[in-house]
């Protein structure tokens, strides 16, 4: 009779406990579902939708007609967007690993104890909450013919640089105002990443006889190389959906110097109005931001030493 009677208080318990589980699941559901009708709607919608599309030659004023592969295979034979794809490649190879080192050591020097520290961290990141359109204007006064960086090579005697309409320039041109107006968000990721290094082990190997530069490449980097494969993968990503400055500040060119794929696609998409070849451009993009992105997380185990 007393088994019973505990098998019924346990069995009471049970239904209690899981009644108690299903009602904070309901509520869960409830709270996200604002956020995932977002989603659905903004992200998963159009992703579907973009894929439909690049199947088919539509112009968006005329209803769409289903051409298959049609639009990948015309990537094939278009010498535009092999020169943009090698353009965005060189684009990413010359700015992110250039941006990754120099946000590493700006952060490193910023986290030292100096006096108007809090005015050197707000002047760097001032660029990143500034307007594309603002960066753009002020870069193209800079780097025009008569602009204040010609003025100034022409100040000790160098002759003036055509530096957004000579081909084989206008490309670094624009990396160059790219990296520096993203050098403030990556310096807060690395300073916070800095921050959290332990002072028991650089104290450590300062005292086994390690300088300053030792201290950092074999003390501070392997602990904050998590912050370093983040800020890469995040930094590839950004450099293949760059836009905004080169659309500002050269509009592609000159000719095709500076057409990088995020600017082709809004081209081909907007400006020609072939949103079905634009749809399979932006594919395209994106495996290959996938594939780049995957080989990164397999490989990290190599140098990310906090890895288990």
């Amino acid at each position: 009779m007393e088994i019973t009677q505990d098998l019924t208080v346990v069995a009471k318990k049970e239904s209690s406990l899981s009644s108690i589980k299903i009602r904070e699941a309901i509520w869960g559901f409830l709270f996200i579902t604002p956020n995932f009708i977002v989603v659905l709607i903004f992200t998963i919608f159009p992703v579907i939708f973009s894929f439909y599309m690049s199947l088919t030659n539509w112009n968006i004023l005329s209803n769409p007609t289903f051409v298959g592969l049609a639009n990948y295979q015309q990537m094939l034979g278009d010498s535009v967007a092999k020169e943009t794809f090698l353009n965005t490649l060189y684009y990413t190879i010359i700015s992110v690993p250039i941006n990754v080192l120099l946000t590493m050591v700006l952060a490193a020097m910023l986290n030292q104890k100096m006096r108007g520290l809090a005015f050197y961290r707000t002047a760097y990141y001032l660029p990143v909450i500034t307007a594309s359109v603002a960066v753009s204007l002020m870069f193209m006064w800079v780097l025009s013919t008569n602009g204040l960086a010609n003025q100034l090579l022409g100040i000790i005697g160098l002759q003036p640089v055509k530096w957004l309409t000579d081909a084989k320039i206008a490309l670094n041109s624009v990396i160059s105002v790219t990296i520096w107006k993203s050098l403030g968000m990556n310096m807060i990721i690395f300073l916070a990443a800095l921050q959290d290094v332990p002072n028991e082990l650089v104290e450590a190997a300062a005292i086994d006889g390690a300088n300053r530069v030792q201290q950092f490449i074999h003390i501070t980097v392997p602990l904050i190389s998590p912050v370093i494969f983040f800020v890469t993968i995040t930094g590839i990503i950004g450099s293949f959906q760059s836009f905004d400055l080169v659309y500002n500040m050269t509009k592609g060119g000159p000719g095709h110097a500076t057409t990088v794929i995020g600017y082709y696609i809004w081209q081909q998409a907007f400006n020609y109005m072939h949103m079905g070849y634009g749809s399979a451009l932006a594919y395209i993009v994106f495996i290959a931001i996938l594939v780049l992105t995957i080989s990164q997380w397999l490989l990290r185990k190599r140098w990310v030493y906090t890895e288990e």
